[in-house]
This record gives C-alpha cells, structure tokens and sequence, in this order.
C-alpha cells in the first residue's frame, strides 16, 4: 500500500520534494495527499504545479486530514518543531527539515511516543557513499578510526533564512548537522572527550547588511577535535 504524504508548507525548499519522493518510488510506493501554506493561493499553486488534488490554506486544516500518514514539514527554522508537534499530535508522522530545533531548551521538549516517527531530514545520511561507509564500520572491516574530517560549504550569504539570527540563520543551525551526523555515524554515538569550535560571526548577526571579510561566504568554521574512538 502507498505511503500517504503531506507537503507542509510551499516555499523553495519544499518543491523539491515530490520529485526527490520519485526517485524512492520503486522501493517505497507513495502518494501527495494535500499541501498546506499560509496562503492558500499559495498552496493551490504548489499543488497544480505536482499534480497534488488538495490545498489547505492553513496548517492545521492539514493536521485534520484523516488520509495523510506523514508530513514533511519545509517551514522557515523558527517553525519547525512547533508545526512538526502540531502534526505528531494530530498523530502524523514527521519528516522535519534542518535545524528540527533552534534551542538546547526546544529539544529537550517531550515528544510523542511511538509507534508514531519524527525523523530530521539528514539526506546525506541516506546517500550510497554514507551507507556503504556504515556498513564497512558496521561489519569491521575498517580499522581502528582516530579522526574524522568533514567539510559541508555553500555560497548563502545572499539568503535570509541563511543569516538572519531571527530566523535560525548561521551555519551552526542550517548546515553543520552534516557534518557532526557523519561525525557521530562513524563513531557509532560515542560522546567525544572535548571540543573545540573556532568561529567567525558574520556582520549580519550584528545587525550589518553585507560581510566585509574576504571569506563573507563562511558563516561558521567548526572543528571538532578530540574525538576518539
């Protein structure tokens, strides 16, 4: 039987979705329930350009949607765990977009038990390289590893979401979860002995428009180092 989902939200990052769905199909077979959006003139033009049959012009309208089983939520940052609960209490799976929270104090909120799922959408996780590296760790047959490097940039100096601090900008929150999830793969959840972060604040967290560092893409350098096996 096909997976039932729904699209919350219909911003830029969302319509990527249906078409990264059909690349899974042959494994997993699904169908697009409804999308959902502040606006709803915004939804039904989402919704006619993926073929989807049922717009919503309200998140909640979504969460009532007796057909739907799981919901990928493509919010702006701030969002993302209250409208991911929002759909966990409607009892919606919920495949969340990056960062799933924007505090230590958000995270530690209680979730819904199971049977019902909130998986962080990590897709580098699921690539054929990451999953090949996992069995190879997961079967011994790679050595005793001692350190780990992983490099994740990309030119968003330009995007507000990317930058604004409102908005759960910096690389810290958007794009360093790749790295530490491949980080934390490898060593199989083992807590690291120390750590240590050397970074540089773009002049946008200050309240300045532009960056007059030569580097202005980088937001955030990270290190993690002391990390044994």
């Amino acid at each position: 039987m096909a997976t039932r989902w729904g699209i919350c939200s219909a911003g830029k990052i969302s319509h990527d979705k249906p078409s990264l769905l059909e690349t899974t199909r042959y494994l997993y077979p699904f169908t697009i329930v409804a999308v959902a959006a502040w606006k709803l003139q915004d939804a039904q033009e989402y919704a006619k350009k993926h073929s989807i049959p049922q717009a919503y012009g309200s998140y909640e309208e979504l969460a009532r949607d007796p057909e739907i089983e799981v919901v990928y939520v493509g919010t702006i940052h701030p969002y993302h765990l209250p409208v991911g609960m929002l759909f966990m209490k409607a009892q919606k799976n919920v495949l969340c977009e990056n960062p799933m929270a924007m505090n230590l104090r958000e995270v530690a909120l209680p979730l819904p038990r199971p049977p019902l799922l909130m998986l962080q959408a990590v897709w580098t996780r699921f690539f054929p390289a990451s999953l090949e590296i996992e069995r190879l760790l997961s079967q011994g047959e790679v050595v005793e590893v001692n350190i780990v490097k992983a490099d994740f940039g990309a030119r968003l100096m330009h995007v507000p979401r990317a930058v604004e601090k409102e908005l759960g900008g910096g690389a810290l929150l958007d794009i360093s979860i790749y790295c530490l999830q491949f980080i934390c793969m490898v060593y199989n959840g083992e807590k690291p002995e120390c750590i240590q972060i050397l970074g540089v604040l773009s002049f946008s967290y200050w309240g300045y428009p532009t960056s007059p560092l030569p580097i202005g893409d980088i937001l955030l350098v990270l290190y993690l180092l002391g990390i044994s096996s």
